[in-house]
């Protein structure tokens, strides 16, 4: 009996001290968030109170800025926003010019697909309304396309609009989605 317990102990330190080694040589040998040079795709808590982090990605660092906001827009449209349309016109002068619309079948009011737990959705009747959802939605959107922590090079600021018109102040309640929005005037 006494010779299985200290066989247990044993065999305890032993795969500790392994698995630590493991754990530091794998740690070197990936990025780490917040050293490295991952791009955010930012989220809210589920009281739509404090703005976090949902998702780092990377991407190949010989894609330009344009190359990297349309893989990042892609990114955002599917995992945030029901893959509705979000698209990079442009990048002028460090100003990221992105355009949001509608599905074909919400424009054309024909009947909607199936997408489970989508159906339905649209920016116009979804994400911009109400207070917490326009909030959520313009802190998402601005924060993932500006990247506030982001260490190496990146676009000064975005400029958003809405099936092809720019969003002005006043145009919706709930969203503040209008202007250049830089580092320094985030929602």
């Amino acid at each position: 009996m006494l010779k299985n317990k200290y066989t247990l102990w044993i065999s305890l330190f032993v795969t500790t001290v392994v698995g630590f080694g493991l754990g530091i040589l794998v740690g070197n040998q990936y990025q780490i968030p917040g050293t490295s040079k991952n791009l955010t795709v930012y989220g809210m808590d589920e009281q739509v109170t404090k703005v976090q982090t949902d998702l780092y990605v990377s991407f190949d660092d010989k894609l330009n800025h344009t190359q990297k906001l349309d893989k990042l827009s892609t990114l955002i449209s599917r995992y945030k926003f029901c893959d509705l349309p979000i698209e990079v016109k442009s990048v002028d002068n460090g100003i990221a010019m992105v355009n949001l619309d509608e599905h074909p079948w919400v424009k054309q009011r024909t009947t909607l697909p199936s997408i489970p737990g989508c159906s339905g959705r649209s920016w116009r009747y979804g994400y911009f309304q109400g207070s917490a959802g326009g909030y959520a939605t313009s802190a998402t959107l601005a924060r993932t396309f500006v990247q506030p922590n982001y260490k190496g090079d990146w676009i000064k600021g975005v400029r958003f609009s809405y099936a092809g018109k720019p969003i002005q102040d006043g145009d919706w309640d709930h969203i503040n989605l209008h202007g250049v929005i830089t580092r320094e005037n985030l929602p």
